[in-house]
């Protein structure tokens, strides 16, 4: 099914003093399911498990320029079926079932990279993402 919660607990950014910025500066992510639990929701008076998927999400910029650091949760509701399957794969290897990882890391992803924009702008960070290129060729557009 998917995604019916979401938030951000933390976070934790720094541009680093004296780090020289170059003209090519990589720039690395990682994202990640860091605590996975099954909870109960109540709506409308019938209750239902859903699963609390805690994660992170780092950006690291190169040559200690800095680093953005985001964590928070997402409820994600499917069938029981499917709840019980995921419970049971992250606790033995602490992994979630295939379908639920790339819905829940897709949504994580989405909702992270616009936060690490908003928040490299704010540091004077390079942006993590590629921004669009805008070039002239100095013609006069009616």
């Amino acid at each position: 099914m998917g995604v019916i919660g979401f938030s951000f607990s933390k976070f934790d950014c720094k541009r680093t003093a004296g780090a020289k910025s170059e003209k090519a500066i990589s720039i690395n992510y990682g994202i990640g399911v860091t605590n996975v639990e099954k909870t109960k929701l109540s709506v409308s008076g019938a209750n239902s498990e859903v699963l609390r998927v805690d994660f992170s999400f780092d950006v690291m910029y190169g040559n200690g320029l800095g680093k953005i650091s985001i964590a928070g949760d997402i409820i994600y509701t499917d069938t029981p079926e499917i709840i019980k399957e995921t419970m049971k794969s992250w606790e033995s290897d602490k992994k979630l079932s295939a379908l639920v990882n790339e819905t829940v890391l897709k949504f994580v992803y989405h909702k992270c990279v616009v936060k690490a924009l908003e928040l490299s702008d704010s540091l004077n960070l390079p942006s993590p993402v590629p921004m669009p290129k805008i070039s002239f060729d100095g013609k006069k557009k009616a």
